[in-house]
C-alpha cells in the first residue's frame, strides 16, 4: 500500500536540505517501519519557495527521485496570503485563544481556499485507488472535502496538531468560513486530535454551527460516515532512551556539567512564538530567585529559543522583549562568577539536545496553549532524575498528571513549582517519572500512527457498508417485478415531507399531492401513511385520498375510503398525566422546546431549542424516563429532535403487519427515524425497505432526502403507466 502524506511543508527544504524537527522527525520511525513492510511513501507539500514555472517539471522529477516528495507549487503572493495571512494571522492565534491577535479577512481566506485546491490538484495527479492519504494540520482543513468529492472511496485521515478551541472561541470565525472548515474536514474517514477535550470541542462546534449530531464520535454528513477521536501523539521512545544511555551522550552531558560547575540546571526549549509563554517563564524564574535567594549561584536556567518567523514584525518585537528580560535578570542577579541565564538563540540537533535533557534537574514546559508538546515527552525518556514542570494548558498534561502542573498565567504558582521541583527528593522524582515513562512507552509514535491507520481502515469499512445501501431513486431495483398488487408504506415527517420548525408547518407540496393522487389511481397499488402524527392531522392532509392512515405509531387505523378510525389496541394510558407534567417541566427549562400530547403518546420537541442545550436536556430526559419506564405501561424512544413517550403495544411494525392484506404481497416501506426501524424489522424479508437520511439502519437501501422519495414516486408512476399500456396493447 502507498501512503500519501500531505502537510503544508515538505520534510526537506526547497534545495533538498532536511528540515530539522517537526512532523518529518516525529514520523521517521513509523515511516521506516511502513517501508520495511514493502509499502511506499510519498510526501506532498509546499517546498517553501516559489519555483519558476519553466523549472517546475524538472524540479518535481528531482524531488521525487531524490527525496520521495511531490512539491505543490504556489506563487509567492498566494503563499504569503495563505500561510502568513489566514493560517498564521487567523487560525493560529484563534485556535490558541489569542483572539486579540486575530485578523479576519475574506481576501486571505480566498487564498486559503485556492491553496487547498492547489494541494488537491497535486494529489489528483498521483492518487491511485488503494492509496492511504493522510492530511496534516490546520493549513489544510478544506482538503479532505475536496478530495472526497473527487474520490468518494478514498481512504483518508486528517490529524490536527494544534488545539481545537471551544465553540465560544471557534464561533468568532465568520459563519461562511467556519462552516467551510467544518464541512471540509468532514471529508476524512478519521479526524484525529491530541486530546479528548479537543475532540469534544470539535463535536460541539459541529452541533452548534451546523446542527450535526454525533453518535459516540461517529458523524454522518453528505452520505459519508466520519469518526472523530483522540490520538495523543507519542515520540520514538527507543531512539531517545537508547541514545541517552550511550557513552557518547554521557560524555557530552558530563562536559556540560563541568561547564556549569555542578549547578542545578533548569532547562527551557521552545520555538519563538507568543503561544509558548517564554517571557512569562522568565518572569517566573526571576520571581523564584527573588523569593528563594538561597538558590542564587546554585542553579542556572538554560534557555534554548529556536528562531521562527524572523521576518514577522510582531515576532521581532517579541524577540527584543525576551532579550531585554534576559539582560535585566542577568544584570540584577548575576555576579562575576555566575550568570543566571544561559541563552541560546538557535536550534539544537538531536545529538546535542538529548545530553541537555539528561543533564537537566528541572524542565520548564509552560506554554499558554499547546496542541501536545513533544519536548516534555522527549525530556522524560532522556533522563532519570529531572522533574518536569508542565503547563496544564498543554495537551501533554492529560497524559502526564504526575508532572508538576502549573497555570502559565500564575507567576507565583510557577515560581513555587520551580522551587518544588528543584528541591524534590530524588526518590520521589523517580517514582513519578517511572509511571510517566511507562505510559509513554505504551503510546509511542509508532503505536500512534498504527492506531490512526487501523481506525481509518475500520471507519472506511463501516463507511463502505453505509454507502452500499445508498441507491438512486430511479434504480430498477426499486421497481415492482410484475403487474401484481403492491403495498407501499410511507412514514410522514422526514420521509414524505422535510422537517419544519413546528409540526403543523410540515405539509406536502402541490407536486407531491399530485403524484400521490396519480399513484392512488392504479388499481394494483395500495398506499399506507403510517406516522406518529395524530388522527386529526392525517385526516386534514389525506382526507380525500384512498389510503390506509395509521396514526400515533400504530395506535389507530383508518382504512381506505372509510371515515371511522379503529383502535388497534386498547388502554387507559394512566401514565400520561404524571409524565406530561415531567415533560412540561423540561419545556419550561429549555426555550424553544414544547410538549405535544396525543391519545396514546407524548412528544417533547426540541428542534427549535439551542442545539447544545436541547441535546443535553434530551439526554437527561432519556436517562430519567428510562429509569421509571419499567413496568409503567410506557416506553421512551429518541427520534429526530424529539423524545417520544408512548404506550406499550403501539409500534409501526405491529401495525404494518396488521394492515397488510397478506405477507406475500410486493411490499415497499420508506422511513427515516428510529420508529421506522420497527417496520423494517417486522415486515417480511422480501419487502424492499428504504431509509431516508444518514443514520444507521437495517433497511436494505438508503435515500438521501425526501426529494429522492418524490422522485421515486414519479418514477414508479412512469413504470406502472408503461406496464399498464403494454398490457392493454396485448
Amino acid at each position: 500500500m502507498r501512503l500519501i502524506l500531505v502537510s503544508n511543508r515538505l520534510p526537506v527544504q526547497w534545495d533538498g536540505t532536511p528540515n530539522v524537527g517537526g512532523l518529518a522527525t516525529g514520523l521517521s520511525s513509523f515511516l521506516s517501519h511502513w517501508k520495511s513492510l514493502g509499502n511506499e511513501v510519498v510526501w506532498v507539500g509546499w517546498p517553501g519557495k516559489s519555483i519558476p514555472e519553466k523549472e517546475q517539471r524538472n524540479y518535481s522529477k528531482k524531488m521525487l527521485e531524490e527525496h520521495g516528495t511531490i512539491p505543490v507549487f504556489l506563487k509567492q503572493k498566494l503563499a504569503d496570503s495563505f500561510y502568513n495571512g489566514f493560517c498564521n494571522k487567523t487560525i493560529w492565534p484563534l485556535f490558541h485563544y489569542f483572539t486579540a491577535n486575530c485578523e479576519f479577512s475574506d481576501l486571505t481566506f480566498a487564498s486559503y481556499e485556492e491553496a487547498n485546491q492547489e494541494f488537491a490538484k497535486a494529489i489528483k495527479e498521483i492518487y491511485q485507488p488503494g492509496d492511504w492519504v493522510w492530511v496534516h494540520d490546520y493549513h489544510l482543513f478544506l482538503l479532505p472535502g475536496i478530495l472526497r468529492s473527487e474520490f468518494p472511496n478514498i481512504l483518508l485521515s486528517f490529524f490536527l496538531h494544534i488545539p481545537f478551541p471551544t465553540f465560544e472561541v471557534f464561533r468568532l470565525l465568520p459563519e461562511r468560513i467556519r462552516s467551510k472548515i467544518l464541512e471540509g474536514v468532514l471529508g476524512a474517514d478519521l479526524i484525529g486530535f491530541h486530546t479528548q477535550s479537543y475532540t469534544q470541542y470539535f463535536l460541539r462546534s459541529l452541533l452548534r454551527c451546523l446542527g450535526i449530531e454525533n453518535e459516540r464520535g461517529i458523524i454522518y454528513f453528505q452520505n459519508h460516515l466520519t469518526k472523530a477521536a483522540a490520538f495523543p501523539m507519542g515520540i520514538n521512545v527507543e531512539q531517545f532512551s537508547k541514545y541517552a544511555n550511550s557513552d557518547e551522550c554521557e560524555t557530552i552531558a558530563n562536559q556540560i556539567n563541568v561547564n556549569h560547575k555542578n549547578l542545578k540546571q533548569i532547562l527551557s526549549v521552545d520555538r519563538l512564538d507568543y503561544t509558548k509563554g517564554v517571557l512569562q517563564r522568565l518572569n517566573a524564574f526571576e520571581l523564584f530567585l527573588k523569593n528563594n535567594p538561597q538558590w542564587i549561584k546554585k542553579c542556572k536556567l538554560v534557555l534554548v529559543l529556536v528562531p521562527s518567523r524572523t521576518d514577522v514584525s510582531s515576532y521581532q518585537s517579541m524577540k527584543r522583549a525576551i532579550d531585554e528580560k534576559i539582560g535585566a535578570i542577568n544584570g540584577s542577579f548575576g555576579t562575576l562568577d555566575w550568570t543566571p541565564i544561559l541563552y541560546q538563540y538557535k536550534g539544537f540537533p538531536f545529538e546535542e539536545l538529548v545530553p541537555l535533557y539528561k543533564n537537566t534537574h528541572v524542565m520548564l514546559v509552560t506554554p499558554f496553549r499547546d496542541g501536545m508538546n513533544l519536548v516534555a515527552k522527549e525530556f522524560l525518556v532522556s533522563q532519570k532524575n529531572g522533574m518536569l514542570v508542565l503547563s496544564e494548558m498543554a495537551g501533554a498534561s492529560a497524559e502526564l498528571p504526575e508532572a508538576i502542573l502549573v497555570n502559565p498565567n500564575d507567576l507565583s504558582g510557577m515560581a513555587d513549582a520551580i522551587k518544588e521541583a528543584i528541591e524534590m527528593e530524588e526518590s520521589e522524582i523517580n517514582i513519578r517519572n517511572q509511571v510517566m515513562v511507562s505510559r509513554l512507552k505504551e503510546n509511542s509514535v509508532m503505536e500512534w500512527a498504527k492506531k490512526i491507520f487501523n481506525e481509518t481502515e475500520e471507519t472506511a469499512n463501516q463507511n463502505l457498508n453505509f454507502q452500499t445501501k445508498s441507491i438512486p431513486p430511479h434504480s430498477d431495483s426499486l421497481l415492482p417485478k410484475s403487474n401484481s398488487p403492491i403495498f407501499i408504506l410511507f412514514d410522514y415527517d422526514g420521509t414524505l415531507v422535510p422537517f419544519q420548525s413546528f409540526p403543523h408547518l410540515a405539509v406536502p407540496s402541490k407536486e407531491l399531492v399530485n403524484s400521490l393522487t396519480q399513484l392512488s389511481k392504479f388499481s394494483n397499488v395500495s398506499v399506507a401513511i403510517i406516522s406518529g402524527r395524530d388522527r386529526k392531522f392525517l385526516e386534514s392532509i389525506f382526507f380525500d385520498m384512498p389510503f390506509h392512515l395509521v396514526a400515533e405509531h400504530g395506535a389507530w387505523h383508518r382504512a381506505p375510503n372509510q371515515t371511522e378510525w379503529q383502535a388497534l389496541f386498547f388502554s387507559n394510558a394512566e401514565w400520561k398525566k404524571e409524565i406530561k407534567s415531567h415533560l412540561e417541566e423540561f419545556s419550561k427549562r429549555v426555550p424553544g422546546s414544547f410538549t405535544e400530547e396525543k391519545e396514546f403518546s407524548l412528544v417533547w420537541h426540541f428542534r427549535n431549542a439551542d442545539p447544545d442545550i436541547g441535546l443535553n436536556a434530551a439526554r437527561e430526559m432519556l436517562d430519567e424516563l428510562s429509569q421509571i419506564s419499567s413496568n409503567s405501561g410506557f416506553f421512551v424512544q429518541r427520534g429526530n429532535k424529539i423524545i417520544e413517550v408512548r404506550e406499550y403495544g403501539t409500534g409501526k411494525g405491529k401495525a404494518a403487519l396488521k394492515i397488510l392484506p397478506n405477507t406475500s404481497i410486493q411490499t415497499f416501506v420508506f422511513g427515516d427515524d428510529t420508529t421506522d426501524e420497527d417496520m423494517f424489522r417486522e415486515l417480511p424479508d422480501h419487502a424492499i425497505s428504504v431509509k431516508i437520511g444518514k443514520s444507521e439502519t437495517i433497511a436494505k437501501f438508503r435515500f438521501q432526502s425526501t426529494d429522492d422519495v418524490h422522485l421515486w414516486i414519479q418514477n414508479l408512476i412512469k413504470h406502472l403507466t408503461k406496464v399498464h399500456n403494454d398490457v392493454t396493447q396485448i
